[in-house]
């Protein structure tokens, strides 16, 4: 069966319109790039004067503040300030020296003493070492060599003395530490 002849003149003089995609992406970027110029302009016209009428209040507060305060007073608090934020830089980086020397006590040969010690700012730690013997003063310093807290040692200046009634040996050992062993962990 064939198709009437008006079905066919419509058909053949009507575009066709196949349904696509680039129209709604069309309208719908329009509808976004609409709605965000009236954000745009509404925290420009809404949004900005009142933040600035903020900042403006709170200078005034200032203002109020520091005429209140007389300035002898700012700059003593100024001054107080800057003491306690050294003071706990300091404390943070302080040197502790219980720990050290509690690893020192358990780290003496028996027949080894000490006759100075002399810290720096470094971690490193200057030990006059003096020993009955040559070999107790070399097993002293294996000792330090040996402890995993030492990083480093330096050995100088390894001469007899004669005390009283025996022959002593003594050193200068300087001992490389490591950061754990000389800072408080628990200060932070």
């Amino acid at each position: 069966m064939a198709l009437p002849q008006q079905v066919i003149d419509r058909l053949s003089h009507d575009e066709s319109q196949t349904p696509g995609w680039s129209s709604g992406l069309l309208f719908f970027s329009a509808g976004a790039f609409f709605l965000m110029i009236l954000i745009y302009f509404g925290i420009v016209a809404g949004y900005e004067p009142y933040l600035n009428s903020q900042i403006t209040g709170l200078e005034t507060k200032i203002n109020s503040a520091s005429t209140t305060v007389p300035a002898a007073d700012q700059t003593a608090l100024i001054d107080f300030y800057s003491q306690l934020s050294h003071l706990q830089v300091l404390l943070k980086n302080h040197v502790v020296f219980t720990p050290f020397l509690s690893w020192l006590e358990s780290n003496t040969e028996a027949n080894a003493y000490y006759s100075q010690i002399v810290f720096s700012s470094t971690g490193q730690a200057t030990i006059t070492v003096v020993a009955k013997t040559q070999d107790d003063l070399n097993q002293q310093i294996s000792i330090f060599e040996s402890s995993p807290e030492v990083s480093r040692i330096t050995v100088t200046g390894i001469a007899p003395m004669k005390v009283n009634n025996g022959s002593w040996q003594a050193a200068n050992v300087t001992l490389f530490m490591n950061a754990s062993i000389l800072s408080d962990n628990n200060n932070a």
